[in-house]
């Protein structure tokens, strides 16, 4: 696509949302959209109803890790920041019946503030006339999560390490000129997302792949696409099924000998062992994440909550 038809296609998709709409992201994990360099995913999530598209393996890590936590409602992925002051992105949500939140300043005054050159591109009218605008940036994650005092956004930026925040490109080879150019973009960049969402009293979070542990990166990616397989079995013998699981649990037994157990009488040892991993995701069964899923073994139950190591993710912002 041309600048311009990407630039058509993300007001299309984004503009005109209101809360109600399916949400569709800017950019797509398709071949057509999802830069060259990207490793797009599309993941399908039984708590939104629809299907979430990332753009590398750390956005589809940490948007599993998002749907984990049971305050989540909702997440909008690749959105755009407006070029000009906006709405809350949670005006209008059902939640917010009567309040008013703060809207958000708008990308080019932030970056005129701070001394950013905003990427602008040339877009040709029906008339025919040619103007400068500006093309609307991308953020990677926007939480929405039930808080203490009602729903809160939380805006999470994504990279696969901790030190690539300070710098774009920061694999490749360049000259020091380079690099203190592309250093400083990247802060500049950051600072500007962060002063956008701030503007409205939202927090963003620099997230990185390598703040999680590894076992707990393996076990959202064999929970994750376990959560919503649909089950064919009756609802009151898999709940039965899940109480047997637990006393087992609880005694030191591993889950998958009452899985074959009920499988030779019932038959269907997949949907079984689909409810035990099931179990597990919707914290029916309390095991810790942080150590490895083994059902053929007993399970740790007395590790620590991955939610409140990893609490302060997820924190509203306080001014």
């Amino acid at each position: 696509m041309t600048p311009q038809q990407r630039f058509a296609l993300i007001m299309e998709r984004q503009a005109g949302f209101k809360w109600g709409d399916q949400y569709a992201p800017s950019i797509m994990a398709v071949p057509s959209e999802a830069p060259k360099t990207s490793r797009p995913s599309r993941l399908n999530s039984r708590l939104l109803g629809r299907t979430i598209h990332t753009l590398s393996r750390p956005e589809r890590v940490f948007t599993q890790l998002a749907l984990y936590h049971p305050d989540l409602f909702d997440l909008h992925e690749q959105k755009m920041l407006w070029p000009i002051s906006s709405s809350h992105p949670l005006f209008g949500h059902p939640l917010m019946h009567g309040v008013f939140p703060q809207p958000v300043r708008g990308t080019t005054d932030i970056a005129q503030e701070i001394g950013f050159q905003h990427f602008e591109i040339v877009v040709q009218g029906s008339d025919g006339q040619r103007e400068r605008m500006p093309f609307p940036y991308q953020g990677d994650l926007l939480l929405y999560l039930y808080g203490k005092n009602g729903p809160y956004a939380l805006n999470w930026t994504v990279k696969d390490r901790k030190d690539a925040f300070g710098e774009r490109r920061s694999g490749q080879s360049k000259t020091p000129t380079q690099q203190k150019k592309d250093r400083t973009k990247a802060k500049l960049r950051a600072t500007l997302e962060e002063a956008y969402y701030a503007s409205a009293g939202i927090r963003t979070v620099q997230v990185s792949l390598d703040l999680l542990q590894p076992t707990l990166v393996q076990n959202l990616g064999l929970l994750f696409p376990m959560h919503g397989l649909p089950l064919r079995l009756e609802p009151s013998l898999l709940e039965d099924f899940s109480c047997t699981v637990k006393e087992a649990v609880d005694e030191g037994v591993p889950p998958a000998l009452i899985a074959i157990q009920y499988a030779d009488h019932w038959g269907a040892r997949d949907q079984f062992i689909c409810q035990i991993y099931q179990d597990i995701w919707y914290r029916h069964l309390p095991v810790s994440l942080l150590d490895p899923i083994l059902i053929d073994q007993p399970l740790q139950k007395n590790g620590p909550d991955v939610l409140a190591v990893y609490g302060s993710l997820f924190e509203e912002y306080s001014s």
